[in-house]
């Protein structure tokens, strides 16, 4: 990445401390539009910012204390971030409500109230919170936005970079969109890849670790084994908490030990909570050899024993992944992990023959528990047309 993004994305807002914005906005555009120009960049398509754009459009109405038309929800919500968003795992309603307890001057009291209720929630489950940041560093973000504008087609090479650092040999040269919402300290892989505008300035030039991290879910996704539309009921829980681990644990190869580690990262200030949960991963895996290892096959069972443990399943996989991977890594190498990058149900194989050599304290899963994950196998990708 180019030397001076760091320094035009620290001016830009990366730094929580800097409060003179006036002054600053004025000279970060005119060294933006005077590096622009120089450089001779063409507008890209590879960074969407339509999401944030139509979320301060809402935010103008909202606090002139006016309720927001129908179209202007819709052209919110029809941004391809938000769109992905509501169709995967957030309610238009939720944001509806939420932006205007924020924003609306009337709802004072039910924001108050509300904030008081979810202030032991943890960091990324603080949406109110975090709506309100945007309200108050809305000229922040706006700058921090032309500077990434200027430098997307080296941010998206340098994280597709890192991606297929964990996958097998691409020639794909194309990079999906990367869609900037305000949703939550947070990102996610879909199609486009979804970033909240607010966590990636506070990553400033550890962005294309994160964005990373999300294109390798999107490019794995596309050589999954197994159709995720054609799944048996009965087996979705199951599939998911086995998918979930081994995508997480690939995907934070990429980013996790600089982000818990750096301590200019955001994330630093959770390096002791991410370490303590890698180190339980054990106890979950013994937890899930003992669930699976109960059950035949048959769907009722593999319907409880698939909700059971996704229940049970700590931050999404993360922590279980990221452990069962650097085993693996560490005894096999990486090829071993990128060889068979669709199939979740060969990565807990090479957990196992790993684990086998390590000291008694790594947890393997018994012969039992093996048998029925095959079985799934054998099941589940029988499904892919």
């Amino acid at each position: 990445m180019n030397s001076k993004l760091p320094e035009l994305l620290e001016a830009s807002g990366a730094n929580k401390n800097n409060r003179n914005m006036p002054r600053i906005l004025i000279t970060v555009m005119c060294v933006l539009a005077s590096y622009a120009c120089k450089q001779n960049y063409d507008q890209v398509d590879s960074l969407d910012f339509s999401g944030v754009e139509k979320f301060f459009h809402i935010a103008g109405t909202l606090e002139k204390d006016i309720e927001p038309s129908p179209a202007a929800w819709d052209s919110l919500f029809k941004t391809p971030g938000y769109e992905v968003l509501t169709e995967s795992e957030f309610s238009r309603q939720f944001f509806m409500e939420n932006f205007s307890l924020v924003f609306m001057s009337s709802k004072r009291n039910e924001l108050e109230a509300s904030l008081e209720e979810a202030k032991d929630r943890p960091f990324y489950l603080q949406h109110l919170r975090h709506y309100l940041r945007a309200k108050q560093e809305r000229e922040k973000i706006i700058a921090y936005m032309d500077s990434l504008q200027v430098y997307a087609d080296e941010v998206m090479a340098e994280s597709a970079s890192k991606a297929k650092h964990y996958l097998p040999s691409m020639e794909a040269k194309d990079y999906i969109p990367v869609s900037f919402v305000i949703f939550a300290n947070d990102a996610r892989g879909y199609d486009p890849v979804v970033i909240d505008i607010l966590f990636a300035m506070e990553l400033g030039d550890k962005l294309p670790l994160l964005i990373g991290h999300e294109l390798h879910h999107y490019y794995r996704n596309k050589m999954l084994a197994f159709d995720r539309d054609n799944i048996d009921e009965a087996f979705e829980d199951i599939l998911w908490v086995l998918d979930q681990i081994h995508a997480e644990g690939l995907a934070d190869q990429i980013d996790k030990r600089i982000l818990f580690s750096d301590k200019s990262s955001p994330l630093y200030q959770f390096s002791v909570q991410w370490a303590s949960m890698v180190a339980q991963a054990p106890d979950y895996i013994r937890k899930m050899d003992e669930t699976l290892s109960r059950i035949t096959f048959s769907p009722g069972e593999i319907r409880s024993a698939g909700a059971a443990l996704k229940e049970e399943l700590p931050m999404s996989g993360h922590p279980i992944g990221f452990y069962m991977a650097n085993n693996i890594i560490s005894e096999k190498g990486k090829a071993a992990v990128v060889a068979d990058i669709g199939n979740p149900f060969a990565f807990f194989r090479l957990y196992n023959e790993a684990a086998g050599v390590k000291p008694n304290d790594t947890p393997v899963f018994s012969g039992k528990s093996m048998i029925i994950l095959r079985e799934l196998e054998e099941n589940i990708l029988n499904t892919k047309k």
